[in-house]
C-alpha cells in the first residue's frame, strides 16, 4: 500500500432523491457544513421534485429525455445510473454515494481524513449507524436524535448486540438485522478520478480493481442512517413499496418481513395499527434504551448546530 499524501482532500455526495423541500435542504447544508464541495441531488419524481437553491449544490430531474434508453424500473439502478453521472461530473478527490437520510458524521474534519487514505485506495467503506429515539420524532426533528444503534462493536466485531436487541424488540425482532431495520452494509467513498467502472450501490465487492484497493475502512467516519424518518415519511416509504408503486428488489429478506407487519397492522387496525407498529420500531422506552445505552448497542452522537436549526426550507 502506497503512503497518502497527507493533504486534506476535497470530496462531494451524490444521492437519488424522492423527498420534500425541507428535507433535500437540510441534507444538502449538513453536507455543506461538513465540508463537501459538491452536492449532487438527482430528483427522483419531478412530480416532487424541489431545487435546492445554494452554491455548491447541482439539482438533476431525471424526467424525459435524462432516461435515454428508457426509465429503469428498479430504483437501485437509477441510483447507480445517477451515480456513476456524479462520478463524471465531479471536480474533487472523493464522492460519497448514499441516501437522503443518511448523513455523515466525524469527530474529525472529513478531508482531513479522506486525505491520509494512501494513494492506491479507490473504495472507503462507512459503516452506518441507525438512528433511534426517546419519543416519535416529526419530519422536522428527525434529524436531531442523539441516540444511534451499532451493529458492529467498538473493536469492529458484527452481530455484537444479539441479546440486548433481542430484548429490546422481541418479537419484532426477527424482521430486524440484530436490532437494525436498514442496511447494514454500509455505503463508500469512490476516489472520483479512479477507473473503477459503475459507483456502487453500497461498495464495490472486489479487493481490488485496476490496481486500486476497494474496501479500506476509515472508522473515523460513521454514515448515521434515519431509516425510520418521522411516521408520515416511514409510512409514505413502506406502503408504496407494499403497493408496488416503487420497486426495490434488492431491499431483501428483512425489509420484506418488515413490509409483512406493515401490511398486517394496518389491514388489522388501518392507520392507528400503524402508529403503534411505528412506535415500536423507531422509539425504545427509557429503561430499555438506557440499558442499551449501557450495553453499548445505542451510542451518542450528538447532532450538529445547523441539524437543531428550525429553518431549512
Amino acid at each position: 500500500m502506497t503512503q497518502a499524501t497527507h493533504r486534506p482532500a476535497s470530496w462531494s455526495v451524490v444521492a437519488t432523491v424522492r423527498a420534500s423541500a425541507p428535507v433535500c435542504n437540510l441534507f444538502a447544508r449538513h453536507y455543506l457544513a461538513r465540508g463537501a464541495r459538491q452536492v449532487f441531488l438527482f430528483h427522483d419524481d419531478a412530480s416532487v421534485a424541489c431545487n435546492v437553491a445554494l452554491h455548491g449544490v447541482r439539482n438533476t430531474v431525471c424526467q424525459g429525455r435524462w432516461w435515454r434508453r428508457g426509465r429503469p424500473d428498479a430504483l437501485e439502478d437509477r441510483q447507480v445510473h445517477n451515480a456513476t453521472k456524479a462520478k463524471a461530473w465531479c471536480e474533487t478527490d472523493w464522492l460519497l454515494h448514499c441516501d437522503v437520510d443518511e448523513l455523515i458524521w466525524s469527530a474529525q474534519d472529513v478531508g482531513e481524513v479522506l486525505g491520509l487514505i494512501p494513494d492506491d485506495v479507490g473504495g472507503i467503506v462507512i459503516n452506518t449507524a441507525e438512528a433511534v429515539y426517546a419519543a416519535p420524532p416529526s419530519q422536522h426533528t428527525m434529524f436531531r436524535t442523539p441516540f444511534f444503534k451499532f451493529f458492529f462493536d467498538e473493536r469492529g466485531r458484527p452481530r455484537a448486540y444479539r441479546a440486548i436487541s433481542q430484548q429490546a424488540y422481541g418479537d419484532l425482532w426477527n424482521a430486524s438485522k440484530y436490532g437494525l431495520w436498514g442496511h447494514i452494509l454500509g455505503k463508500s467513498f469512490i476516489r472520483a478520478k479512479a477507473d473503477v467502472g459503475r459507483m456502487p450501490l453500497h461498495h464495490k465487492k472486489q479487493e481490488r480493481i485496476n490496481g486500486f484497493l476497494m474496501r479500506q475502512q476509515a472508522p473515523q467516519l460513521v454514515l448515521r442512517h434515519y431509516d425510520t424518518l418521522s411516521p408520515e415519511m416511514w409510512k409514505e416509504k413502506h406502503l408504496r413499496r407494499i403497493r408496488s408503486e416503487v420497486s426495490v428488489p434488492m431491499a431483501g429478506r428483512f425489509r420484506e418481513r418488515q413490509q409483512a407487519l406493515i401490511a398486517e397492522a394496518e389491514a388489522r387496525d388501518g392507520n392507528a395499527g400503524l402508529d403503534q407498529l411505528y412506535l415500536r420500531m423507531s422509539t425504545l422506552p427509557p429503561g430499555i434504551l438506557a440499558e442499551c445505552l449501557t450495553e453499548g448497542f445505542v451510542r451518542v452522537i450528538r447532532p450538529e448546530a445547523h441539524l437543531l436549526a428550525q429553518d431549512h426550507s
